[in-house]
């Protein structure tokens, strides 16, 4: 019986334990969702940063797969702890400047009242879209998160009314 890589892998569920030798805080690596990084990724970053551990255990799990613990000074363990979930809140906190960024925001109003638009326009070809274009732009709101939504409003001075003009007027311009 042959069994690939791929089909090892998913009965050995490895992960790795980086762990403060000092307080014995860790860091996971491995397939998991909350892990900092793939297993693989801990070699690259050790190489990188000319880090040897101290010591490394390995145990059993109960599930089949094996768990290894690297022990480092806690001077090593702040370093890989500082590349691995310092990037990764740097990354974050990118991503949700990117996610607010007005202009952004904007855009998406903008895509959202042109498809409104063209869908009602498409659906209703008869009617005249300028008579139900301030209606529409009524539901603009459940296309965004409250925070996002929130955003377009400071945008507007705070104004609900100028944000639907804005939205109406680019669904009737369709």
């Amino acid at each position: 019986m042959k069994i690939t890589k791929r089909q090892l892998r998913r009965i050995i569920r490895e992960a790795i334990d980086v762990v403060n030798d000092e307080t014995g805080e860790l860091i996971e690596f491995g397939d998991m969702e909350d892990a900092a990084a793939p297993e693989a990724a801990l070699d690259n970053i050790l190489k990188r940063l000319n880090i040897k551990p101290k010591r490394t255990e390995t145990t059993g799990l109960e599930a089949g797969g094996v768990e290894n613990s690297v022990y480092f000074s806690a001077e090593d363990f702040a370093d890989i702890y500082h590349e691995t979930e310092g990037k990764r809140h740097v990354r974050g906190r990118k991503k949700e400047r990117e996610r607010m960024n007005i202009d952004n925001l904007l855009d998406r109003l903008t895509k959202w009242s042109e498809e409104a638009g063209q869908d009602y326009a498409g659906d209703n070809p008869d009617e005249d879209i300028q008579d139900v274009s301030w209606d529409l732009s009524d539901a603009a709101q459940f296309e965004f998160a409250q925070d996002e939504w929130d955003e377009l409003m400071w945008h507007f001075d705070g104004n609900e009314d100028d944000l639907r003009i804005y939205a109406a007027d680019i669904i009737a311009g369709q």
